[in-house]
């Protein structure tokens, strides 16, 4: 076997090379190359990664005619991929369009309903009907948790106020956006906003019967936005679920905006992780996998795997994705502004 030798200084300068790699700054490309890895498991995620091209900032957006043309078709493609309502665990159910999530937990003293749609037809046709058809009373809505102050979560809320007289929770952050005389952005679809009633703040927990959701500010996609904790049950199996309250960058290279949207997604993940939280979903079914793992669920066999529940260590990789494609994005404007 032939022998090589290399010279003492050059020895000496390779083993050394590892060293200064490790002091080397990770660049904004190997954070997308560590949030990318999970992009297979996340497809709904990748966007968050793509450094590519700007950020996109619906505050300064004019739509013209050509333009609401295009979200018409769109819309009406949504409608055409709309999704069933579903039961999804024994106690939690989707009552959402294609396109934006409505969640019901059920509990034993009423129904707590998780955002509210673009509008009050909505909330009437996928909300109080879907409702009806899962066999469930939408007289017996006790709460109304709205995870950010985007009207296609708010949107619904007068419907099922009006009718049902929920009591209306959101982050405080939330609320004194609200309360502003013009928001960043509004849309024609979107239906009034709340009245103040409930305000959380870090670490809240409500509690309806059997059941207690706990509630973490985790602000990035909208300033106050709020992620949910809380137990699921599949055939009696107790399972920890985790809600991500906001998904999009929508707001421009907003450097302190989206630093602080990493950070909220790393330790809310931690505190997922310590939950044992072994279930990912998030309000938008697109974004999650919801839209395809309730088509799995409605032809799964007996005693097969729910497809939601995709374990601990992959749950977790939803959060590294989520951290690490935000953070690439600081990167990225921090060498814009140098």
């Amino acid at each position: 076997m032939k022998k090589f030798f290399i010279p003492t200084v050059l020895f000496t300068s390779l083993i050394a090379l590892p060293v200064m790699a490790k002091n080397t700054p990770l660049t904004a490309q190997d954070y997308v190359d560590k949030g990318m890895q999970y992009a297979q498991e996340f497809p709904g995620l990748t966007s968050l990664c793509d450094i590519q091209n700007p950020l996109r900032d619906l505050t300064k957006r004019v739509r013209s005619n050509n333009e609401s043309k295009k979200r018409s078709k769109a819309s009406a493609k949504k409608r055409r991929s709309s999704i069933e309502p579903t039961q999804v665990f024994d106690n939690l159910y989707y009552v959402g369009t294609g396109g934006v999530a409505s969640w019901v937990i059920k509990t034993s003293q009423g129904l707590i309903v998780v955002d509210a749609l673009n509008n009050n037809e909505q909330a009437k046709n996928y909300i109080e009907e879907g409702l009806l058809k899962l066999g469930l009373d939408p007289n017996d809505i006790k709460y109304l948790i709205i995870s950010h102050g985007h009207g296609d979560h708010y949107g619904g809320q007068e419907y099922l106020v009006d009718k049902y007289k929920p009591r209306v929770v959101m982050s405080e952050v939330e609320w004194l956006r609200l309360e502003q005389p013009k928001l960043d952005f509004e849309s024609p679809r979107w239906g009034k906003r709340p009245t103040r009633d409930i305000s959380t703040k870090e670490a809240d927990t409500i509690t309806l019967g059997d059941t207690s959701i706990g509630v973490h500010l985790t602000p990035g996609h909208t300033p106050g936005t709020v992620s949910l904790l809380f137990p699921v049950y599949d055939n009696g199996k107790k399972h920890m679920l985790s809600l991500w309250g906001g998904t999009g960058l929508n707001y421009g290279p907003d450097l302190q905006r989206i630093a602080a949207y990493s950070e909220a997604a790393k330790r809310f993940g931690d505190i997922a992780v310590k939950a044992g939280v072994d279930v990912f979903i998030s309000n938008h079914p697109k974004r999650d996998g919801s839209f395809e793992r309730i088509k799995q669920l409605n032809k799964r066999p007996d005693n097969a795997p729910h497809p939601f529940v995709i374990g601990t260590e992959q749950a977790s990789h939803g959060f590294s994705m989520l951290s690490d494609c935000t953070y690439a994005q600081v990167l990225k404007i921090e060498s814009q502004l140098k």
